[in-house]
């Protein structure tokens, strides 16, 4: 008995963390106004996502300074509070907002990121998706359902 509620214990965290696909992540930043914003297509938001956590919305890992939470990886010393010392809080968010599947949160703290640094604010956007072409990251997503080909 106590070896089954270790292995949930255990587990538990592995089985809350989310692996949105593609196609689910693409519909969502959809709909939460990300095509065009800033002068990017919807895929320039998809590959940096991708590139990032890989579609994990549950996602956080240390940084230099603070952690790094959620699909986009925003991280706490500048953007987020979860407790780091000297952390500015400019999104006005709890870090723990930035791990919901929903990525409400995530997407108003991208949105205010990128209206004040762009999405060169994110070295993996400038290295694996600035100046390529991004129709492949929306292709073959269907926007009128949850999931695509």
């Amino acid at each position: 008995m106590r070896a089954i509620v270790l292995l949930a214990l255990v587990c538990m965290p592995l089985c809350l963390a989310r692996k949105l696909s593609r196609c689910e992540t693409v519909k969502i930043f959809k709909t939460e106004g990300l095509d065009g914003l800033d002068g990017h297509s919807l895929g320039n938001y998809v590959c940096m996502a991708y590139w990032e956590t890989k579609y994990k919305s549950h996602k956080v890992r240390e940084a230099d300074v603070g952690k790094d939470y959620g699909i986009f990886q925003i991280n706490s010393f500048q953007w987020c509070d979860d407790g780091t010392a000297g952390g500015k809080n400019l999104c006005k968010m709890s870090c723990a907002d930035l791990l919901n599947d929903d990525l409400k949160a995530s997407i108003a703290c991208l949105k205010t990121i990128v209206a004040r640094d762009g999405l060169k604010a994110w070295d993996t956007w400038s290295k694996y998706c600035k100046g390529h072409n991004m129709k492949r990251w929306v292709k073959w997503c269907d926007f009128k359902t949850q999931c695509c080909v």
